[in-house]
């Protein structure tokens, strides 16, 4: 049920992030990566890396534009960010929301990081203040509507109730 639920959720967020305009002042909001970073949260490293290879594989194929890049840095920040899931404690929901804005920062420059690799070129001061900073405080915002409802879904009995892991 898990995974059955997780790929709808994949699915969706794709929907949302492609088809929509949801974005202000020109950023717009990675659904895809709040997913993974709620999933590392819950789950730990391991399922991190396993939900950033999906999605990212996912997202990879969608925008059809470096195949690999989103792989390798989801799964990165999911991984980084699943470390801390013994120290988070789930219930408090500003921590996430904290954790979230950081994972969203570390994912951005990581992207960064390996998109100047393979020759894309991306200015890193202009992007730091201007791009990640800002999508960090809205992705920040976004995770505090989302993280109750993915919550309290995650931790319900029916959910527990397979215990087959992403």
């Amino acid at each position: 049920m898990r995974v059955f639920v997780f790929i709808i959720a994949i699915l969706v967020s794709i929907v949302l992030q492609t088809s929509l305009n949801l974005f202000t002042g020109g950023i717009k909001p990675d659904l895809l990566l709040i997913l993974v970073l709620f999933v590392a949260l819950m789950e730990g490293p391991k399922a991190g890396l396993k939900a950033g290879f999906a999605v990212g594989l996912v997202e990879d194929l969608v925008t059809g534009k470096y195949l690999g890049l989103s792989i390798i840095v989801k799964m990165i920040t999911g991984f980084l960010v699943g470390l801390l899931e013994p120290k988070i404690f789930k219930e408090n929901y500003l921590i996430p929301v904290v954790t979230l804005i950081v994972g969203t920062i570390l994912h951005e420059l990581l992207f960064i990081f390996f998109g100047n690799i393979i020759g894309m070129n991306i200015p890193w001061g202009e992007n730091i203040w201007h791009r990640i900073f800002p999508l960090a405080v809205y992705q920040g915002i976004i995770a505090l509507f989302a993280y109750v409802p993915f919550y309290k879904i995650y931790t319900s009995k029916r959910f527990k109730q397979n215990r087959s892991k992403i």
